[in-house]
């Protein structure tokens, strides 16, 4: 949470990552207001940003549910076209190398 104080309009003057006298309004890191504020951008173009920066978290999470459910049987990894297969394989196979380094 970061903690915002306001002008008379409502828009943001200064951000504090604790509360301040005076300013109290706490925002989520990922709000588009504090994003376009501290992005000096429009919300449009800070809400872009923010999603173009979690497609990779997204796909992680993802590509786990594919496993999760290809593990329980509800869905078979010959239910996907073959061009996607490889690729939940390769992927597969790289995660795994980079497991070992962590051994």
């Amino acid at each position: 949470m970061r903690y915002v104080a306001r002008d008379e309009s409502g828009n943001i003057l200064a951000v504090y990552t604790e509360p301040q006298p005076g300013v109290d309004e706490a925002l989520p890191v990922d709000s588009p207001e504090l994003l376009s504020f501290v992005l000096g951008q429009d919300a449009e173009m800070a809400l872009r940003a923010y999603m173009a920066s979690t497609d990779s978290d997204l796909l992680r999470i993802i590509e786990d549910l594919i496993n999760v459910l290809i593990d329980r049987n509800v869905v078979m990894l010959s239910d996907f076209p073959t061009g996607a297969q490889k690729k939940l394989l390769r992927r597969a196979t790289i995660r795994d190398k980079l497991q070992s380094f962590k051994a």
